[in-house]
C-alpha cells in the first residue's frame, strides 16, 4: 500500500523537462526511500567560504554541466558525486515545479527518485551530513516553525520545518512544500 503522500508527491510532478528560461540552471534529486513509510535523503552541505548555501539543509543537486543533457542528468550525477548515490536504477517520477533562488539569477528542477532497493549513503567533501527524514515528520504540526535570517541588515523570519536538529528554510523549503501540498 502506498503512502497517501506519496501519491501527492506524485500528483504535484510533470513527466517533461520544465524549459530554461536563460538563466543558470540546477538541480537537485529528492529521493524518496519506502512507499509505506516514506523518507527523504536531506543533506547539511559542509561549511565553506564563498559558498552561498554554506551549512545549509539541502537536496543533492548543482549546477547543470555541458555534458549534461537533462536535469535529470544532472540531478543524477551530482547525487552520485556528493553522496555516493546511483540512481539509474531508481524510479524517476517525475520533475517538481521549478524554483527560483532568492537572488534571481538561477533556476533549480527538483527530480523526484523513487528507490527501488536500499542504498549507502558515501557523502563527499561538499557534504557535512545526511540523513533520511520520514515525510510525516516533515508535515506534522510540531515540524513547522520558522528561521531567523539576517538579511542586508534586516532580521527577516523565514517559515521552516524543523526535525530534529535540521531545520529546513529557503529553497528547500519551498521545494518540499511545493511536492507535499495538495495539488489545486
Amino acid at each position: 500500500m502506498t503512502h497517501p503522500l506519496v501519491e501527492a508527491i506524485r500528483r504535484n510532478l510533470v513527466p517533461h523537462e520544465p524549459p530554461q528560461k536563460g538563466q543558470r540552471f540546477a538541480a537537485v534529486a529528492i529521493i524518496v526511500r519506502d512507499t509505506q513509510f516514506p523518507s527523504v535523503l536531506l543533506i547539511k552541505r559542509a561549511e565553506r567560504a564563498g559558498d552561498p548555501w554554506s551549512g545549509q539543509i539541502a537536496f543533492p543537486g548543482g549546477k547543470m554541466q555541458s555534458g549534461d543533457g537533462t536535469a535529470r542528468d544532472t540531478a543524477v550525477r551530482e547525487t552520485l558525486e556528493e553522496v555516493g548515490v546511483d540512481l539509474s536504477g531508481a524510479d524517476f517520477m517525475g520533475y517538481a515545479p521549478t524554483a527560483t533562488t532568492h537572488t534571481g539569477n538561477m533556476e533549480v528542477v527538483p527530480a523526484v527518485f523513487l528507490l527501488k532497493e536500499s542504498i549507502e549513503v558515501r557523502t563527499n567533501e561538499e557534504v557535512s551530513s545526511y540523513r533520511w527524514v520520514d515525510l510525516e515528520d516533515m508535515v506534522s504540526p510540531g515540524s513547522q516553525s520558522t528561521y531567523k535570517l539576517s538579511y542586508n541588515g534586516n532580521e527577516v523570519e523565514l517559515p521552516a520545518f524543523k526535525v530534529d536538529a535540521y531545520v529546513v528554510w529557503g529553497l528547500t523549503h519551498r521545494i518540499l512544500s511545493s511536492v507535499l501540498k495538495e495539488p489545486q
